[in-house]
């Protein structure tokens, strides 16, 4: 039996060819027909074209697999949690963070704990160091924060809008000057609360620039700040708290060591108009007393006799 590849429009290309002609008689034995010459590169085009059509239909099937196979899910899940980093929370993590109104954020300037029922942070944590800051940097927009899972609220900029309340800072824009891209982190709204202009823009912002001033000093200066208590929503989907609080540990360059000895400052304040004039320590009170109208353990991995001295002075 003779087996033979035919394709339609084609000469066939088959052993029994080969038979045929060497009965053939031709005068010269060592010249090839002109025909089945031509028969030849016709077979071997039309091989190679239905090679290519294979090779084709294979690359769709395996796209077509892939594209309704199994994918891996790059969306964190809702309640997961992460691994805080040490470099903004060295003393300990404040809260549980499990669930969707205690949820671990992580970005390069800061960490976050954000309250998706309240539309705000529950806490933002963060160092600064005088190589974090550097001169005034154009203001970015106010921007979502795109890292929070598939069904957390993102809040956007107009939901602020008209509402009386500035677009307030937990993490301040001039402690990162000296990093665009981390300055830009700090325009995310999960780092964003409603403050009264007399808030934001002289007591709180007075404490801010304190704490520049001490890590302009050669200081490392680790700070968490953060909200508590509901005045109103705006458009029913933003808290506006009733006071915004703030914890700083001083320490010095490289040190990540607190003792008995450290300097700790904590500030509770009132988010109301009417305190233009008011220095900022007027606000000072125990990291105890934020502790307890907060529900949080703002030094939980230090000894137990350690946080009683620090946080009750």
């Amino acid at each position: 039996m003779v087996a033979t590849l035919r394709i339609p429009g084609t000469h066939s290309c088959s052993r029994s060819n080969r038979g045929a002609t060497a009965h053939r008689k031709v005068r010269n034995a060592n010249a090839r027909s002109p025909v089945w010459d031509a028969a030849l590169v016709d077979c071997i085009f039309q091989m190679k074209a239905l090679f290519r059509s294979l090779i084709i239909f294979s690359a769709v099937t395996l796209a077509a697999c892939g594209q309704f196979g199994t994918q891996p899910d790059l969306q964190p899940q809702r309640g997961e949690s992460q691994q805080p980093p040490i470099a903004h929370l060295p003393f300990g993590t404040p809260s549980a963070l499990a669930g969707e109104d205690d949820h671990l954020v992580v970005h390069q300037s800061h960490t976050l704990s954000y309250n998706n029922s309240r539309g705000t942070a529950n806490w933002v944590a963060w160092k600064t160091t005088a190589d974090d800051l550097g001169e005034r940097r154009e203001r970015p927009l106010f921007q979502p924060d795109s890292s929070l899972p598939n069904g957390f609220r993102r809040i956007q900029y107009y939901d602020y809008s008209g509402s009386g309340y500035d677009r307030g800072h937990m993490l301040p824009a001039a402690d990162r000057f000296a990093n665009e891209q981390l300055m830009n982190e700090t325009f995310l709204l999960t780092n964003i609360v409603p403050q009264t202009g007399d808030l934001n823009q002289f007591a709180w912002n007075a404490l801010e620039s304190h704490a520049r001033a001490l890590a302009r000093r050669g200081n490392d200066v680790y700070q968490i700040a953060g909200v508590y208590g509901e005045k109103e929503r705006l458009r029913g989907k933003v808290t506006v708290p009733t006071n915004c609080w703030k914890v700083i540990a001083v320490l010095g360059r490289g040190q990540m060591t607190i003792t008995a000895k450290t300097q700790i400052i904590a500030v509770d304040m009132p988010n109301v108009e009417g305190i233009a004039d008011e220095k900022w320590d007027k606000y000072k009170t125990t990291v105890r007393s934020i502790e307890e109208k907060t529900g949080l353990d703002l030094f939980s991995s230090l000894p137990r006799e350690l946080q009683d001295k620090i946080e009750n002075r």
